[in-house]
C-alpha cells in the first residue's frame, strides 16, 4: 500500500510540473525552461573524496549517499521535463563553490554545504534539507577532553570553509584554519592542535576508511544541528519549488533512511525525524 502511494504521489508531482510548465506564458525564460531547452542537468558536487556519501566503488564506480541523491535528482528531473536529460557534473571546492552557484555554473549544488543565515544572503536554499550535522571534536584518543571547557585556551584545527569557525571562536575556542582535512590532519599529528573541529557525519566513515585516523575518536559533539541544503542561486521560484518537492518525497518515502542502510552510515536523528514528520499517514483521511 505504502509503494502504491508513493507511486501515486511521483506520478501526480510529475504531472504538477509538466502541467505547470505548460501554462507558463511563452516568454518565460525560466531555469526550468533553460534545462529542458539544451537537455541538460548541471550539479556541482564535491568529488568523490568522502566516504559513505561521495566517493568510488573498489569497481571505481561512484557511489554514496550524496551520489545516490544526484542519480535519483536526474531521473527526477528527466521525468518531470518530458525528455531524457544529460546529466553535467561540475566538480567544485570548498573555496569556490559558493561563488559557483551564484553565477549559474551549475543549476544547483549537492553536497554537504550546511544552510545558514549567512550563506543565504548569497545564495539560496531548497526547503527542506535533506540531511544535517552538528559540530564534532576529534582527537587522538590518549588526548583527555572531557568538556568544551577542556579546549579553553587550546588551539582547535578545522578546515578555513567549515561553518563551525566563527561559532565556535566566538565561544571562546582558539581555531587555526587549513585548508582542507588533510593539513587539519597533519596539524594535529604535529602538536600544532589539540584536536580538530568539524562536521560529526564525516568523522565515522573518515576513520574507517583512512588508517592515517584510526586512532583519533569523537570527543565532544556541539548541540546545535544544522540541515545540508540543495544549494541554487537566487531568484529561480520555480526550480526552487521542484527541488524542495523532491526533498519532501525523499522524507515520505525513507529514502534517505534507507541510504543510510546502504552504506552503513550512523543513523541521523535528524533525518529520522524528517521521515517521520512527512511520512504519509495510511488510513487517516
Amino acid at each position: 500500500m505504502q509503494a502504491a502511494l508513493s507511486k501515486i504521489n511521483a506520478l501526480f508531482f510529475t504531472l504538477t510540473v509538466i502541467l505547470s510548465s505548460a501554462a507558463a506564458p511563452a516568454h518565460a525564460d525560466t531555469a526550468l525552461d533553460k534545462i529542458r531547452d539544451r537537455g541538460q542537468l548541471s550539479v556541482c558536487y564535491g568529488g568523490f573524496e568522502s566516504p559513505g556519501f561521495a566517493y568510488l566503488d573498489k569497481a571505481g564506480k561512484p557511489a554514496g549517499l550524496t551520489w545516490d541523491l544526484i542519480v535519483d535528482l536526474h531521473q527526477r528531473f528527466s521525468t518531470a521535463l518530458g525528455k531524457p536529460l544529460k546529466l553535467n557534473l561540475v566538480r567544485i571546492t570548498a573555496v569556490n563553490r559558493i561563488i559557483f552557484v551564484k553565477q549559474g555554473r551549475c543549476d544547483f549544488m549537492v553536497t554537504s554545504l550546511l544552510d545558514t543565515p549567512e550563506r543565504r544572503r548569497e545564495i539560496d536554499f531548497a526547503s527542506p534539507g535533506f540531511y544535517s550535522a552538528a559540530a564534532a571534536v576529534f582527537a587522538p584518543k590518549t588526548t583527555r577532553i572531557d568538556s568544551w571547557a577542556d579546549l579553553q585556551g587550546k588551539t582547535v584545527c578545522a578546515p578555513a570553509s567549515s561553518v563551525w569557525v566563527r561559532p565556535y571562536e566566538a565561544k571562546g575556542l582558539k581555531i587555526a584554519a587549513f585548508p582542507g582535512f588533510a593539513e587539519v590532519h597533519q596539524a594535529v599529528a604535529d602538536g600544532r592542535c589539540v584536536a580538530s573541529i568539524g562536521d560529526d557525519t564525516g568523522y565515522a566513515k573518515i576513520k574507517e576508511e583512512d588508517r592515517s585516523w584510526s586512532n583519533f575518536e569523537v570527543k565532544l559533539i556541539g548541540d546545535e544541528r544544522l540541515p545540508w541544503g540543495i544549494a541554487l542561486k537566487k531568484n529561480e521560484p520555480e526550480l526552487k519549488q521542484m527541488l524542495g518537492s523532491i526533498v519532501e518525497q525523499w522524507h515520505r518515502e525513507r529514502f534517505i533512511i534507507g541510504l543510510e542502510h546502504k552504506y552503513q552510515l550512523p543513523p541521523n536523528l535528524w533525518a529520522k525525524n524528517m521521515a517521520e514528520r512527512y511520512a504519509v499517514k495510511v488510513g487517516t483521511r
